[in-house]
């Protein structure tokens, strides 16, 4: 059974799978003020729900369409709201990518926080359907007729975790659409749950005895740890930028902060959520030099390393300064209660040597057959053929 278009903000009749019970009502937000009035809604509902992430609060969402919607978000929003009477039991936050392309532009479905240039990408993890407890497949099998009932060519949903409700329940898709499935890497995990030293304990030998070195030298150092307050916050923020941008500038790249409205973007987190501890900023000086910065964000007991500065240290102090900074703050944060440190995803070393397990992150994609989407995907092609050609020709 497909739902037919939904104006937005219109609740729309329950439907009944009898199977499953009655499904929520569904209500399509596509105005900002309508969605600012159920705010307290979406953080009762990010509170309680299982697949809550930092990229799924409230503030981190509306923040981004207020920096990049301008640019990015002209299609508007499709916010995809559940509800049991008032209460909101569902949320999946996505709005319409028409490109820059005129009328010619392919109309792309996507999460909020995805779909920017890679040069001010936010790379939100952990994007999904939001529920209560017991909701994920009444919410999951409404949201996704929901989006089917949607005006779209493709749909570009980034990111989810293998453990999302929306892949889980990807069989409620409709069946004459082809949701297709890609990986998009994984996140090392340290779980930190049983205490600082038994993570140790369960690391191999070889990197254990490497961590402990790391940690006697980082001690008879006398390397200095030092959080942000909300006194400190843009100070650490502007030591973060710095370092990192200097390392990055230095090997031939331009870094991320030297994209104005990605820099805005963190700025505003971490004004807004220091004072919290949902924003962790860990500074890191030897001697009275800053030599890393670590920044992420605490959701429950988890904490998510999203970004970091680190410049090296002599060889005689630390081997490693960017190893050592990560295990003083995962030693910080587990006698402060956290049970996971997430490095999110990529590929380093260090994450890998770290990491206790992981967890894979993908990509659900659909194409339909309109004429947007022929032309976008003749577009690509044409691309790929061409800077084949360019390499084939280029000397050397």
């Amino acid at each position: 059974m497909t739902l037919p278009p939904v104006a937005p903000g219109t609740p729309e009749p329950a439907v009944t799978d009898d199977s499953h019970g009655p499904a929520p009502t569904l209500r399509i937000i596509g105005d900002v003020a309508a969605w600012d009035a159920i705010r307290a809604a979406w953080d009762a509902l990010h509170q309680a729900s299982p697949t809550a992430s930092t990229p799924l609060d409230f503030a981190w969402l509306r923040h981004w369409w207020d920096v990049y919607g301008p640019v990015y978000g002209q299609g508007g929003l499709r916010i995809i709201t559940l509800w049991r009477g008032s209460r909101l039991v569902g949320a999946l936050p996505l709005y319409l990518d028409v490109g820059r392309g005129g009328w010619l532009g392919v109309r792309c479905l996507r999460f909020l926080s995805t779909g920017e240039e890679e040069f001010e990408e936010v790379c939100a993890d952990y994007l999904d359907l939001l529920h209560l407890p017991g909701e994920d497949r009444a919410c999951a099998q409404a949201a996704w007729r929901a989006i089917d009932a949607m005006a779209w060519d493709t749909l570009e949903l980034l990111d989810l975790s293998e453990h999302a409700a929306l892949l889980r329940w990807r069989s409620d898709f409709p069946r004459h659409a082809r949701l297709q499935l890609s990986s998009r890497g994984a996140c090392p995990i340290a779980w930190l749950g049983d205490g600082f030293e038994a993570y140790l304990g369960s690391l191999s030998p070889k990197t254990r005895k490497h961590a402990r070195q790391y940690l006697r030298d980082a001690e008879r150092a006398g390397i200095v740890a030092e959080l942000a307050d909300a006194a400190t916050a843009d100070r650490h923020f502007d030591d973060l930028v710095r370092v990192h941008q200097e390392r990055w500038v230095a090997a031939g790249e331009p870094g991320c902060f030297s994209a104005p409205r990605f820099t805005e973007f963190h700025r505003g987190l971490v004004r807004r959520w220091t004072a919290s501890g949902r924003v962790v900023l860990a500074r890191f000086s030897h001697q009275g030099r800053i030599f890393a910065v670590l920044y992420g964000f605490v959701t429950g007991r988890k904490f998510d390393l999203y970004q970091f500065g680190v410049a090296p240290l002599d060889p005689g102090v630390v081997r490693s300064s960017g190893t050592a900074a990560n295990l003083l703050l995962m030693r910080q944060l587990a006698q402060g209660g956290i049970s996971h440190y997430d490095f999110l995803r990529g590929v380093s070393t260090y994450k890998k040597s770290l990491a206790t397990e992981q967890r894979q992150l993908f990509c659900a994609t659909c194409r339909r057959h309109t004429a947007r989407a022929l032309l976008d995907r003749l577009r690509q092609l044409c691309v790929r053929a061409i800077r084949r050609f360019i390499k084939l020709v280029s000397p050397g």
